[in-house]
């Protein structure tokens, strides 16, 4: 129940006040000038306080701004017998709640109290909300102090405690199944299932199946009813990882479960409902593909209700030491380690670009780690592609290599980097990187990077 204090130098309006809310099982206090209210303040767990703008000690504007700095979680209400319109506005200005004139009937007052533990109860659940999201963050791995990774914290927050569908976009490796556990973690959803599927890592028949589920008889080898997916996570969440991979006739069925929230099972003619919150990720461009005609227009924009970028690593470089520690504290007590980074360590991971993002930051430190021989992580203990990064930028510093040869040094990297994103599909990374199949052959068969 609400904590109220009454400040006010009019004794009988005091004792009124008192005895009426008492009854109503309201907890309340009184105080008839300005410091025994700021005694009564410090002192007891008040959650409103009603403040009468002529106090004999203080005027009620000055406390207001007081008690307004020093307790933003409180609800500050103004009563005034002059109804003064000027000193309202000036109140609402300086921080109050709401204002209410004098003399005011108990049911008004009530009214108002009512309003103020609405507005307080909003401001503690999103205290809380935050709290929990920076805890959640800070465990998975997920964290920064950059602007970008900043708002991509606060469209979470914002995002999380709706029925909003989510459409996670960015590189492989940069944290997208992260936030959407997150997302999941805050929501109030969090007591039901989570569920994930990947859609890149089943052939059409059985991602449908997997999905919406099938009845006996529907197929060769359906022996039995089976729930798909959305059905399993029916008032829960489902995350739909490479969404970019549904196949093109299999998108009409998933627009329809996303827009109505009704689907049928394969073999069946009953239409089920469910209440499942959906988030999708991709790391594929959805609007290009909307445009080449392999993505459905319609499903693109039901899924992009609320889009959130992920950006890679080398578009908030200034988080690599964050994430590095982290993944160091993490490894350290895996493998029963004692090391620290060194200056000289975080400065060949901010020299790299981190083609796999996250994902390969992390499996570096853990190397570094394992590899490690004594307390201090050794740079010779890193990737090969982080030493090469490392030693090409030391020779421009010392000017032992030529141009050319450092430009076949920068070429072997972005052709490294680029087979590593295309899953060592030469033909895919030729087309990332603008040029033949044949002319990429070329430049691998001639350097000696690509012997293996």
């Amino acid at each position: 129940m609400n904590n109220i204090l009454f400040v006010d130098d009019e004794i009988k309006l005091l004792k009124i006040l008192s005895s009426s809310f008492k009854k109503k099982n309201y907890v309340i206090y009184t105080a008839s000038n300005g410091e025994e209210a700021r005694d009564k303040l410090e002192e007891n767990p008040i959650d409103i306080v009603f403040l009468d703008l002529r106090l004999p000690d203080t005027m009620g504007l000055e406390l207001l701004e007081e008690f307004s700095s020093t307790y933003p979680d409180k609800a500050i209400i103004i009563m005034t017998a002059y109804g003064d319109i000027e000193s309202a506005v000036s109140a609402m200005k300086a921080g109050a709640f709401d204002y209410i004139s004098k003399p005011a009937k108990i049911k008004e007052i009530e009214v108002v109290i009512q309003k103020a533990q609405k507005w307080i109860d909003i401001k503690r659940e999103n205290e809380d909300l935050k709290s929990e999201l920076k805890e959640i963050s800070s465990r998975s791995g997920f964290i920064g102090s950059s602007p970008e990774m900043k708002q991509i914290l606060q469209i979470i927050e914002r995002v999380s405690d709706t029925n909003a569908t989510v459409l996670l976009q960015g590189e492989s490796g940069t944290g997208k199944s992260m936030v959407a556990r997150m997302i999941y973690k805050v929501s109030g959803r969090n007591k039901a299932p989570f569920l994930t599927i990947n859609c890149a890592a089943l052939p059409e028949n059985l991602l449908e199946s997997e999905l919406f589920g099938f009845e006996k008889g529907a197929f060769t080898g359906a022996n039995t009813s089976k729930k798909g997916k959305f059905e399993a996570a029916d008032e829960g969440t489902i995350f739909l990882d490479e969404i970019g991979e549904v196949p093109f006739t299999l998108q009409a069925k998933l627009l329809q479960v996303i827009q109505d929230k009704t689907f049928m099972r394969i073999g069946s003619n009953e239409t089920k409902q469910v209440d499942v919150r959906i988030i999708a990720a991709t790391n594929r461009d959805l609007k290009e593909m909307v445009e080449e005609g392999t993505f459905r227009e319609d499903l693109y924009y039901r899924l992009k209700i609320v889009d959130i970028y992920i950006p890679p690593i080398r578009e908030h470089i200034e988080d690599v030491e964050l994430l590095a520690d982290r993944f160091l504290d993490k490894y350290k007590k895996i493998h029963s380690k004692e090391c620290q980074l060194t200056e000289s360590f975080i400065k060949a991971l901010m020299n790299y670009e981190w083609p796999g993002n996250v994902r390969e930051l992390e499996n570096a430190i853990e190397r570094a780690v394992v590899l490690s021989k004594g307390t201090e992580l050794s740079t010779d203990d890193l990737p090969q592609e982080l030493q090469k990064s490392k030693s090409a930028l030391s020779d421009v510093t010392e000017g032992t290599k030529t141009l050319p040869e450092h430009l076949n040094e920068v070429e072997e990297q972005v052709i490294l980097s680029t087979l590593e994103k295309s899953n060592g599909n030469r033909a895919e990374a030729a087309k990332l990187l603008g040029i033949s199949r044949q002319l990429l052959s070329y430049k691998m068969n001639k350097s000696a990077t690509f012997d293996n």
